[in-house]
């Protein structure tokens, strides 16, 4: 056997290439389980934007207002309790437990993970059902404070519809929470799939009562009844999963443990810093309960169509992002993880670039497709529309924010993101109040777009002064190389408004030009990225390639 073969075998290779064989296997394992959590969101968002449709078409401004407005209550305190602060610290000290670094052996640290699921759990479902409570008693007040412009309390019967509502949705609050925390376990196991595809079962319910609506007496109630509905089948869903990997929740009340303490130390600073994000939320909605009927419609589906890219790529890469970078931290590999984040940085804006300037070209034809027809018309469309157009910056900045911020929770430091987020906040109350008075309701989303950038900006710099370097010269001329491949695809993407006019404007042609105009606007985006021999392209597709590779072999043993 020659020398080079000996080193081509695994057993063989020297430590430093069996190392970066490891790190290889890392960055891998991140964009695959990124990917398998993409598919399973999409199809969720896909549900998600049906389900938005019908509420949109399906009832007038002032109700939609009123729904969106006491929906927004209860996904505050999830993504500050479940989705945010809680996975957060979750994580980190879960895998670590895991990795059996503080454990004699595994036996020991499968039973201490197993004690801090019981004792998180048990906390998590006394926190959110104390608060559920409080909010039902206190509905009224609540809402009174947060929407107290005149235009909103000048509708008849408008607040009250809010407050009644908010008291049915709220209990979703507890139930989304726990669907949170089993997806935490789940997301530090790499175990995406079920994860990913629960929400779909939420979608499905509120799509039902949609449809339903119409020919109830009360359809407004039947849809936030149908919000729990949905939260139970969200939640349950993940159960067997759980059971599955044998962590399903023992409650105890061990809530003064070492490893609960712990957590408790990153959950706190963290619950600050997600309070302070998610305030801006309740912020934006004093301020557009102070402008024209159906504000609150059109900067709630402005979100919704500007989170479909986020939650496909970005908040995909992060869920899977974070438990590699927790591991990097653990085993004390800091360049490594340095080196990752870097890599990933310009993997997600290599993907956000061209869907910022795709949503930009296309605001338009995507509002008119997804929400025109019965009650929402062609003003609701074209104000949604001006949103969006603001909005698409955001995907940029917010794909920097999320993944930075991931760097720092895999370090079990909460309180510069906290920082960070509290000092975007006052910008955007500063931003807002100057904005809005002067523009209306693009000048609001505008002011989420500069106060997004400052929390980036002071991310980045607490990133290079406690975790490792970004390698900004390589950064921002990736960025150059991505924004010229963009610029290209939006020249093309000015074709739609000609092809569109010319097929006509029935609803399944202007659906067909849409999707073509964004498949063929990705695929030039991708040509000219493969032309310049932009890296991420190459990575991008190759991953792609490798799993069509496996679905097939998989088809063929199966047959066999």
């Amino acid at each position: 056997m020659t020398q080079n073969s000996a080193q081509a075998e695994p057993g063989n290779q020297a430590p430093g290439q069996e190392e970066a064989a490891q790190k290889n296997n890392e960055k891998h394992s991140v964009v695959v389980s990124a990917v398998i959590f993409a598919l399973g969101t999409l199809l969720s968002r896909i549900l998600g934007l049906i389900r938005d449709r019908m509420t949109a078409q399906y009832f007038p401004n002032d109700v939609r207002d009123a729904f969106f407005n006491a929906f927004r209550l209860p996904n505050f305190f999830r993504r500050i309790l479940g989705e945010g602060s809680l996975s957060i610290a979750f994580i980190p000290v879960f895998v670590e437990i895991l990795s059996g670094k503080k454990s004699a052996n595994q036996d020991e640290a499968q039973l201490r993970a197993k004690r801090l699921v019981g004792a998180v759990f048990s906390l998590l479902l006394s926190i959110t059902v104390t608060l559920s409570l409080l909010a039902t008693i206190y509905m009224d007040e609540i809402m009174r404070f947060i929407l107290s412009g005149e235009s909103y309390l000048s509708v008849p019967g408008k607040l009250e519809l809010t407050v009644r509502l908010g008291r049915i949705m709220f209990w979703f609050l507890a139930l989304v929470s726990l669907y949170a925390f089993f997806m935490a376990i789940l997301n530090s196991l790499k175990k995406f799939a079920m994860t990913a595809l629960a929400p779909c079962f939420f979608n499905l319910a509120m799509i039902t009562a949609a449809w339903m609506s119409p020919h109830l007496a009360v359809p407004e109630e039947t849809l936030a009844w149908a919000v729990l509905v949905g939260g139970v089948l969200q939640m349950l869903v993940l159960v067997p999963s759980v059971i599955k990997a044998g962590y399903f929740p023992r409650p105890n009340f061990a809530w003064r443990s070492s490893d609960v303490s712990r957590i408790f130390k990153i959950i706190i600073p963290s619950l600050f810093g997600m309070s302070i994000m998610q305030i801006t939320s309740v912020v934006n909605m004093h301020f557009t309960s102070q402008l024209q009927s159906g504000a609150q419609s059109y900067l709630y589906l402005a979100d919704r169509i500007l989170e479909l890219p986020l939650s496909l790529f970005v908040v995909s890469v992060g869920s899977a992002l974070l438990p590699t970078l927790a591991t990097f931290w653990a085993r004390g590999e800091r360049q490594a993880m340095s080196e990752t984040m870097s890599h990933y940085l310009k993997l997600i804006l290599f993907i956000a670039v061209p869907a910022s300037m795709g949503m930009f070209m296309l605001a338009q034809p995507i509002v008119e497709v997804l929400y025109m027809g019965r009650e929402f018309r062609a003003e609701d469309a074209l104000a949604t529309a001006g949103v969006i157009r603001v909005y698409s910056v955001t995907v940029l900045i917010a794909a920097g924010v999320r993944l930075l911020a991931q760097g720092f929770y895999a370090i079990q430091n909460t309180w510069f993101p906290t920082l960070s987020a509290g000092i975007a906040l006052a910008s955007h109350l500063i931003f807002a109040f100057i904005l809005t008075n002067h523009f209306g309701l693009t000048g609001l989303a505008a002011a989420g777009v500069l106060s997004g950038t400052v929390n980036l900006v002071w991310l980045a710099i607490g990133y290079h002064r406690w975790i490792g370097g970004l390698h900004i010269r390589g950064f921002l001329w990736s960025f150059v190389q991505f924004l010229f491949c963009g610029i290209v695809m939006a020249a093309w993407l000015m074709v739609h408004d000609q092809l569109a006019n010319v097929l006509g404007h029935r609803l399944l042609i202007q659906a067909s030009v849409l999707l073509f105009m964004v498949f063929t606007g990705a695929a030039v985006y991708m040509a000219m990225a493969y032309w310049l021999k932009i890296p991420e392209c190459r990575e991008t597709a190759s991953i792609f390639l490798h799993k069509l590779q496996n679905k097939m072999k998989s088809k063929k043993k199966a047959r066999a």
